[in-house]
């Protein structure tokens, strides 16, 4: 089924608008939490972890679903060839900005990265047949389960997604599992057309204000996602400097945590003290404060803390348990 060259599909970009709208949400909780204003961790804290993977999903789905309606529209490769490639400039913006402001954890294959690869990973399967194309999205998604090698631990190869224990980073969205999303993308569209759904898109029209806008926003996505970092942060940072809000302590983030997860308090407040005490007499008091901490001193903690809540769910006396502490 053809379509016209010049069509917009305003539900797309209704979508896309939805995604990134939900993407400047999640960024502004982000901000607020690594600047103290807030004690919930939203980088770990499970709510917000499932809400970022849930904005990613979107977008790369979106990615694959626009891959089809282009090639039936008839885009020509030097169209397609120039959006890659500003993807791709953007991608290593993001790059080089974020090893200059976090170069512990600076963003190595983040979600434009995932966009670029995953656009080009997709062309195969674009005229596929669409149990094929869905057939290749649950091996995507189900073979970093069943293999991985710590030679893939690397910054080089861990965008593969193979890893045993990734490098640290703000923003991780490697091959395996992620390029899934796009084929279940690029299944959506070449079912919409084999079925003629995509007709009753395009006849599909804004007839509200809110939708409108945000239509404009999808149509505008990249350049939002390029800059509403640097000015929230260009509003949030200076604020910080002059109210300097009390960052939260081990223990205040711990109980939070722990509560938003639906455990009870009176189990919760025991095990973060213990924990940080068994963390305090075992010499690692300066993680309890650290703005960053490495993949493996996380590990230390989650190990310390689940011994921990064992006990304190068990009823054991907490002051002075022995625990098994590996560095």
């Amino acid at each position: 089924m053809a379509i016209p060259t010049r069509l917009r599909l305003d539900a797309l970009d209704i979508a896309r608008g939805v995604a990134i709208l939900a993407m400047v949400i999640y960024h502004f909780a982000w901000d607020l939490s690594f600047l103290g204003f807030i004690a919930t961790d939203v980088g770990r804290e499970p709510g917000w972890v499932a809400f970022a993977r849930g904005i990613a999903t979107s977008f790369l789905v979106i990615v694959g679903f626009s891959l089809v309606l282009a090639r039936e529209a008839g885009q020509s490769w030097s169209k397609f060839v120039r959006r890659l490639a500003k993807i791709a400039a953007a991608a290593g913006a993001i790059t080089l900005a974020t090893l200059i402001v976090f170069p512990d954890a600076f963003i190595f294959f983040g979600i434009l990265h995932m966009i670029a690869a995953g656009s080009i990973l997709a062309l195969p399967f674009l005229r596929a047949p669409v149990l094929l194309t869905l057939a290749a999205a649950l091996v995507v998604f189900a073979a970093p389960q069943f293999y991985g090698s710590p030679a893939f631990d690397t910054r080089w190869l861990a965008w593969i997604g193979f890893f045993e224990t990734p490098p640290p980073t703000n923003d991780f969205e490697p091959v395996f599992p992620w390029f899934s999303a796009v084929l279940v993308g690029v299944a959506a569209g070449r079912i919409a057309f084999d079925r003629g759904l995509v007709v009753h898109l395009a006849r599909w029209q804004i007839r509200s204000r809110p939708a409108r806008w945000l239509a404009v926003a999808g149509r505008w996505s990249l350049v939002i996602y390029l800059l509403h970092q640097p000015v929230l942060l260009g509003v949030l940072y200076p604020l910080a400097m002059v109210t300097r809000p009390a960052p939260a302590t081990f223990m205040q983030a711990c109980v939070a945590e722990c509560v938003a997860v639906g455990t009870d308090e009176a189990i919760c407040t025991p095990a973060c003290a213990c924990t940080q005490d068994a963390l305090v007499r075992n010499g690692f008091e300066g993680l309890l404060d650290a703005r960053s901490i490495s993949p493996q001193e996380q590990a230390l903690i989650d190990d310390i803390a689940g011994q921990c809540f064992r006990a304190a769910r068990e009823g054991a006396p907490l002051d002075g348990t022995p625990l098994d502490i590996s560095p």
